[in-house]
């Protein structure tokens, strides 16, 4: 994932810079970071190796946020936009550029919040472009979008992969394979035999004992995961 920041100001590059650095690879797994102070630049970068996400400061010279997202929406290379300024005002007018999510500068807690709620919304767009192909009991091949799976199971040498619909699907595989595959996409290791999808999870039981999912299930949190449940579903 590459992920280019734009401000005209530097302490609020290094900030967002900072902020990246802890977060962004909870979402997307290997990030790569590039900042700039002028929109030129980054728009010759981008038409040369395209960025996935472009963090953009509205109020900047020579190129403001609004005319470089103009621009960027005439490119070869498709990206997510973010604004970024400390003018709310502005959040109506940035409505017709279709950006993911509208940051308002201010304390590190809050922009970091709100980087999450971005990220957060990205990973989700992203997942429902993802398929899984499972052969169900008539031998028919179903593709399932990564959005639809709520839960994985590991059973013996199979997987159980159930969906928030109530279908589920099983395969070939090994838990940890799988966890790898999965991590960058918000699913998080529970316990030795559960993956869940963090975008399904609506409860989570004090102590981190369980967690509740949006069909209802209630699964148990390994001792061993409650560290990585902390830091990946209450992060």
């Amino acid at each position: 994932m590459r992920i280019a920041v734009c401000d005209d100001e530097e302490i609020i590059l290094r900030q967002i810079r900072e902020l990246l650095g802890r977060i962004a690879g909870d979402f997307f797994g290997q990030v790569e970071i590039q900042c700039y102070t002028d929109n030129r630049v980054m728009l010759e970068e981008h038409g040369k190796e395209g960025f996935d996400i472009v963090i953009l400061d509205i109020q900047m010279g020579p190129l403001d946020g609004f005319q470089t997202a103009e621009r960027l929406s005439g490119m070869e290379h498709p990206c997510k936009l973010i604004f970024l300024s400390s003018k709310e005002e502005l959040v109506f007018q940035s409505f017709s550029y279709e950006p993911v999510y509208f940051v308002r500068k201010g304390s590190p807690d809050r922009m970091e919040e709100e980087l999450r709620r971005s990220f957060k919304r990205i990973r989700e767009k992203l997942n429902r472009e993802i398929y899984l192909s499972f052969t169900d009991q008539d031998d028919m091949i179903v593709k399932v979008s990564l959005t639809e799976i709520e839960s994985v199971q590991s059973s013996r040498n199979y997987l159980l992969y159930y969906t928030v619909d109530g279908r589920s699907f099983r395969q070939r595989g090994t838990m940890e394979e799988e966890e790898k595959s999965l991590g960058k996409y918000g699913f998080v290791r529970i316990h030795r035999a559960f993956l869940v999808n963090g975008s399904h999870v609506v409860q989570i039981k004090r102590g981190l004992r369980a967690v509740r999912l949006k069909s209802g299930m209630l699964l148990e949190v390994g001792r061993n995961y409650r560290e990585q449940v902390q830091g990946k579903l209450l992060g």
